[in-house]
């Protein structure tokens, strides 16, 4: 719980960034020495479980809203517009979506093979799931277990239908059109389509295997295992949201260098982590538009941030991209963060920034 609410702790006056919990295990230390307490397993007990548990918790600082303890940001479209803008190889770009085809297609014929085998599956609660259905005996739980259970299974097929057409297509583009086309709304929702849908059809699962926790033991056993899996699935989801948005915000997904050679050497795992994720709370406050983000020299533009300066787009920007930067400002300068569907209609050369995110 402390590492889920970690990112809504309270803020700093200065700088209006997220304190880090590892203070936290800083204050207990010297509370204890301070207080006259020489006890060393006191002090141990902080540094084996306080300082762990704080460290933790700062990783899920670059989270960027409650969504992100739900839906990991890897399913969403502002991933797919990031990799569009960072991936400057048109054949490595069509390469990326292409594989998380493959593999959702795999993953979703599990899931359909499953859900399959517990509609019809001749056990007892499945076959009280149907009766209640056939009856509409709604007020039964076994009823909702069996409707989720279809649910699930319906989207889990539309996914897979719509993971092979799409795979299919994407595969075809050539490497030199990849970009133009991937950039498109039209495109760009078309390719994050099939992960929506297996999205949902995760969440029916999760819905329909939760109801028949009630239906195949007591309420005394069916509540803690409610709270146990939803507990898991929310730490599963807001981890990886936590790691994509840092990959994200601390400018990752490009070619350019996070720390020099000599500063990683000297980092440890721990500070790698503190230092990557203090650098995606600098950007996430800038709100660098994406579609300058990946046309500019991004690290010194996190410098001048986290030294208080503002952003400064056409000074910082790539030479390759310098004879149209006019104009890309012009289009990705009106607002700030990731850009939603329907910018790439409005300008091919960046997408406006005007947008929200989700």
């Amino acid at each position: 719980l402390v590492a889920i609410a970690s990112p809504y702790m309270t803020r700093q006056a200065g700088g209006g960034r997220a304190r880090s919990l590892r203070s936290f295990a800083g204050l207990s230390r010297r509370h204890v020495h301070h207080g006259g307490a020489d006890d060393t397993s006191v002090e141990g007990l902080v540094e084996i479980v306080v300082e762990p548990v704080a460290t933790r918790a700062s990783w899920f600082r670059s989270l960027k809203s409650l969504a992100d303890l739900f839906i990991s940001v890897e399913l969403t479209h502002v991933w797919y517009l990031h990799l569009v803008y960072a991936k400057k190889d048109g054949a490595e770009l069509r390469n990326l979506f292409t594989q998380r085809f493959a593999a959702l297609t795999t993953m979703i014929s599990l899931l359909v093979a499953s859900q399959v085998g517990a509609l019809f599956s001749p056990s007892r609660p499945t076959e009280e799931a149907r009766s209640s259905l056939q009856t509409l005996d709604w007020r039964d739980v076994s009823f909702w277990a069996g409707l989720f259970l279809i649910i699930s299974l319906i989207f889990s097929v539309l996914s897979l239908l719509a993971t092979l057409s799409a795979w299919t297509l994407f595969n075809s583009i050539g490497s030199n059109n990849a970009h133009i086309i991937l950039r498109s709304s039209m495109c760009l929702a078309a390719a994050a389509l099939p992960v929506r849908l297996a999205t949902i059809s995760i969440y029916s699962f999760f819905t329909w295997l939760i109801l028949f926790y009630y239906v195949i033991a007591n309420i005394a056993v069916a509540i803690p295992l409610s709270v146990f899996t939803l507990v898991l699935a929310i730490y599963v989801i807001s981890t990886y949201s936590a790691v994509g948005r840092t990959i994200i915000y601390s400018g990752a997904l490009s070619n350019e260098r996070i720390f020099q050679h000599d500063e990683e050497e000297e980092l440890t795992g721990a500070e790698l982590a503190t230092a990557l994720v203090d650098k995606a709370l600098v950007a996430k406050e800038g709100a660098i538009p994406v579609s300058q983000q990946y046309r500019i020299r991004y690290q010194e533009q996190l410098q001048i941030l986290e030294e208080g300066g503002s952003l400064q787009l056409s000074d910082l920007m790539l030479t390759e991209y310098q004879e149209a930067g006019e104009d890309d400002l012009e289009c990705g300068s009106g607002g700030g963060g990731d850009d939603d569907n329907n910018t790439s209609s409005t300008c091919l050369a960046a997408l406006s920034t005007s947008g929200k995110e989700d």
